[in-house]
């Protein structure tokens, strides 16, 4: 029973070897080849719109004889593989008939393509733009390291293989759906200000759009739209093939947008003649700002002077590009705020005040000039010379909306104050002609016009403190023209214990000058003098006794005094004979 036992197990385990054995034998070697096929996703293309074809490999493999796993997959593996797509001869040296597609991608390498789906592998191209709608088989070659053989050698791997060349057809359509161009791009928009552009498109394909929604946007950083938004979107209900729609867009160029084409982009996206959703190819347009408007200012004329009222004149050129309307030349007399130096305006001249802000001129073409007038003040503690003011232009655009040019900066010459009277006591001053104490008197006062320009409605006042009171203060006279002269009279009392001098009085004058205007001129001081009485002496003796007593004894002590020295005269020259 035993050496039966013994003897099976022997056969058992003799068995079991030589299998093992056979079944290495059977797993060490590997035959096949890849099998692979492509396919398109999206296939639907645009004549004349250019598209990315993304194709999809399928690797379903061909295994001739089985092995281990690893040498399977060596077998069944396209390796090292790159991919074009075949047009022109080489297309038709295959086989297929001529594709209308402008291949963009060249060749590409894609690396192994194991047993399964890989990809996809996109090429961009273009159908020609003349393409007829229809399905098109598109050869798209790839070519492989093929090991057609691998076998176990000891654990290394010993392979049979070479290199593979294989042209896989996919299946694209060319449709006739809608797609879109701009033919016309109608108004202008200008550096500065916002306007109105009319962008005219045409569905130029051979389907109807609906439901298109028209997206909008400014790719160039100087434009933007007027509400801010980054893009627009305009609804089309039914956009019938060949016809045209027109899209109004209001839009802002940059103050520094220079004059160039600016990109414009344009999307549509819509439901095609099936309800499809569909979304047509980007449409690009240029729209080119015209440059910000110019106008130029430059000081003319100047009758500006310290201390008084004058006016100046200005020269304003409208440099363009486009004619002004409602055009109002602005004198506000301060520079505007410049962006990262000061926040605020300032003023260009804190001595000149302006009382004219504004001279309207109405329309001014291209090239067009005219003349302003403003009038205005300068302070009496400002020197004379050049001053710089400040102009600028506001007008209407071709909106209609307000926009206002550069400002300038305008130099006008500013005169040395002068003395628009000279006065001067008359001949005789006063009338009676001597002033004394206790008097009123009638006081004459020569007034010359000594400026440049004629004054009208003159009016004079007189002031004097004590011992003067003046009853009559204010003459008038009605107008003085340059270089003439007049007479104005005042009256003047004279206290009763004035002493003879000469008292100070003043005088000032407002006035029109010739613009109208009223104006005050300065204070000029004139003398009057004030006499001794003759009858004065005798009138204080006799109301005044203790004068009229030192007045006696100065006089007694005076004869005494001469009768004295008349003797002494006498007694010397008495000597004198004897000698």
């Amino acid at each position: 029973m035993n050496r039966i036992r013994t003897v099976a197990v022997v056969v058992f385990f003799t068995l079991t070897v030589a299998g093992a054995v056979t079944l290495v034998a059977a797993n060490d070697t590997a035959r096949g080849d890849p099998d692979i096929d492509a396919y398109a996703p999206e296939t639907a293309f645009v004549p004349g719109e250019e598209a990315t074809l993304s194709v999809t490999l399928n690797n379903r493999g061909d295994l001739r004889e089985g092995g281990f796993d690893t040498l399977e997959s060596e077998v069944l593996t396209a390796h090292e593989t790159t991919a074009r797509i075949l047009t022109g001869d080489a297309a038709d040296d295959e086989g297929f008939d001529d594709v209308p597609f402008d291949v963009r991608t060249d060749e590409q390498p894609i690396g192994d393509i194991s047993q399964g789906t890989s990809g996809p592998i996109d090429f961009t191209v273009v159908p020609e733009a003349d393409a007829e709608p229809g399905v098109y088989e598109v050869p798209i070659e790839l070519e492989y390291r093929n090991v057609v053989r691998a076998e176990d050698d000891d654990g290394a791997t010993d392979r049979t293989e070479r290199v593979e060349t294989k042209v896989i057809p996919v299946e694209v359509e060319i449709t006739d759906r809608a797609q879109f161009a701009v033919v016309d791009v109608d108004g202008e928009i200008q550096a500065g200000v916002p306007g109105t552009v009319n962008v005219t498109m045409r569905n130029v394909g051979d389907d109807v759009a609906g439901d298109a929604s028209v997206s909008a946007s400014p790719v160039d950083p100087d434009l933007s739209f007027t509400s801010d938004a980054g893009t627009t979107d305009t609804y089309v209900e039914e956009w019938e093939a060949g016809g045209n729609e027109t899209f109004t867009y209001r839009v802002d160029a940059d103050d520094e947008a220079t004059e160039r084409p600016s990109t414009f982009e344009l999307d549509v996206d819509y439901r095609d003649g099936e309800e499809a959703d569909a979304s047509a190819r980007t449409v690009r347009t240029g729209i080119t700002p015209l440059p910000e408007q110019s106008v130029a200012h430059e000081g003319r004329n100047s009758t500006l002077r310290v201390d008084e009222d004058g006016t100046f004149e200005a020269e304003v050129r409208n440099d363009g590009p486009r004619d002004l309307s409602d055009a109002v030349v602005i004198f506000d007399n301060e520079a505007p705020a410049i962006e990262g130096v000061v926040d605020e305006p300032l003023p260009t001249d804190p001595n000149v005040v302006p009382r004219d802000t504004q001279v309207t001129i109405g329309d001014l073409a291209v090239g067009e000039s005219t003349v302003v007038e403003f009038e205005a003040g300068i302070r009496d503690d400002a020197a004379p010379g050049e001053r710089t003011l400040n102009l600028a232009t506001r007008y209407r655009t071709a909106e209609g909306d307000l926009a206002v040019s550069e400002p300038d900066d305008v130099v006008v010459e500013v005169a040395e104050s002068e003395d628009t009277f000279a006065v001067e006591p008359a001949e005789p001053a006063t009338d009676p002609a001597n002033a004394t104490a206790g008097d009123t008197v009638r006081y004459d006062v020569r007034v010359t016009n000594d400026g440049s320009e004629r004054v009208t409605d003159v009016q004079a006042k007189l002031f004097a403190d004590d011992p003067l009171d003046v009853d009559e203060d204010e003459a008038f006279v009605t107008e003085l023209d340059p270089g003439e002269s007049t007479v104005v009279s005042f009256t003047v009392e004279v206290d009763d214990g004035a002493s003879p001098n000469t008292y100070a009085t003043s005088i000032d004058f407002r006035y029109d000058d010739a613009d109208g205007d009223e104006q005050l001129s300065d204070t000029y001081r004139l003398p009057f003098d004030v006499t001794a009485d003759d009858n004065g002496l005798l009138v204080a003796l006799l109301t005044h006794p203790i004068a009229l007593v030192g007045a006696l004894l100065f006089i007694g002590a005076a004869v005494y005094k001469r009768g004295r020295i008349a003797d002494a005269i006498e007694r010397v020259r008495a000597r004198l004979r004897n000698r």
